[in-house]
């Protein structure tokens, strides 16, 4: 089976409904790849019927499995932001751990977490560092300098399944990432051991945007991370008018705003999510339809990329100038331009899958 058709079929699968000559074996692998198999097995449970015994079985097996999995994050992370609420810190959750903290406590979280993600204020680094490692947290991996997102990151090992990433920043563009108006967004919420803040579904979508399009690369690359995708579609329809206005004119640049359009495209026509009529744009549509084409024929995704940068170039080079009067904003005049070596490993980087990149 193609790469596309089992896309689709996965698509259609997420969706409830299941194509008829549907190819398990590709599906399974494809949700696998991309992180989702428990929400898949949400998803296929009215329609049981249809699921051959031993898919319903593997389903079942890895539902019950990432609940357990999920029962131990959500310990960990109480007892990350309880220690970082005894240092005077009330942190920020990011990604899957700001959806999950803003549900009803009796819900149901079937989203499968590789890490819990906390922010704090550069100036609460250490503190925040010295906090979690008081609690009992190890400093599994440090990253140093004002330019990373990600400080630090901690962990029980004989407890915890995986990491507590301590930020200092959101991932992607600092000078939009890092803006102002999001930080105003946010709400305070209770947890079983402490208080954070969580950033409204607005922002969330940004954060989601910023992160895949230009932190990970996607917009170049092409492909998609299904499990954001559906994370698209669950905060999507909690935005109102004023919201979408807000966070057109929060993507601060027009590739920012094109980069949004495309994946709530993408989100659409792979998640379900509803469209904006703004969003549904000849761009944005061709940008959907290139990326399609790079996850069909890997060996086409820097070609295809290397010629939208080139149609594109009046707006990357503003965005790039506005990147980095942000980053000069944000980081301070001391914080230089990445040096070629390093902007070349970026680019491998970028051209090179992920887990959860497909």
């Amino acid at each position: 089976m193609g790469r596309l058709q089992a896309l689709h079929h996965l698509a259609a699968c997420m969706a409830g409904r299941p194509p008829h000559n549907c190819d398990w074996t590709a599906v399974m692998s494809l949700a696998n790849r991309s992180l989702i198999t428990p929400q898949l097995a949400i998803a296929l449970a009215p329609v049981r019927q249809l699921v051959p015994a031993e898919v319903g079985g593997f389903l079942d097996e890895v539902l019950g499995r990432n609940r357990e999995r999920n029962r131990r994050l959500w310990r960990q992370l109480n007892d990350g932001v309880a220690a970082l609420n005894g240092a005077g810190i009330m942190p920020v959750l990011l990604k899957g751990a700001a959806r999950w903290a803003g549900l009803p406590r009796d819900a149901t979280f079937d989203r499968l977490l590789s890490d819990v993600d906390v922010l704090v204020e550069p100036a609460q680094v250490q503190p925040a560092m010295a906090a979690l490692q008081a609690a009992g947290f190890s400093v599994l991996n440090r990253y140093e300098g004002s330019a990373v997102h990600v400080v630090a990151e901690f962990g029980r090992p004989e407890i915890d399944v995986g990491y507590l990433d301590l930020h200092q920043r959101p991932p992607g563009p600092p000078g939009v990432a890092g803006a102002p108006a999001l930080a105003a967004r946010r709400r305070t919420i209770a947890l079983d051991s402490g208080w954070a803040q969580t950033p409204d579904a607005a922002s969330q979508i940004l954060y989601l945007v910023l992160h895949d399009q230009f932190h990970d690369g996607d917009y170049w690359r092409g492909g998609f991370d299904l499990r954001h995708l559906t994370d698209l579609a669950a905060l999507a329809p909690q935005l109102s008018a004023e919201d979408w206005a807000w966070l057109q004119d929060a993507c601060g640049t027009p590739l920012v705003r094109a980069a949004l359009a495309a994946q709530l495209v993408a989100a659409s026509r792979l998640a379900g999510a509803p469209l904006p009529a703004w969003a549904d744009t000849h761009r944005a549509r061709w940008t959907y339809r290139r990326w399609r084409i790079q996850y069909a024929r890997p060996a086409l995704r820097l070609p295809l990329a290397a010629a939208a940068a080139a149609l594109e170039w009046r707006d990357v080079r503003r965005h790039g100038q506005d990147n980095r009067s942000g980053r000069r904003r944000v980081l301070g005049d001391g914080e230089r331009t990445a040096p070629p070596e390093s902007r070349l490993n970026r680019i491998g980087r970028i051209f090179t899958a992920e887990m959860g990149k497909i």
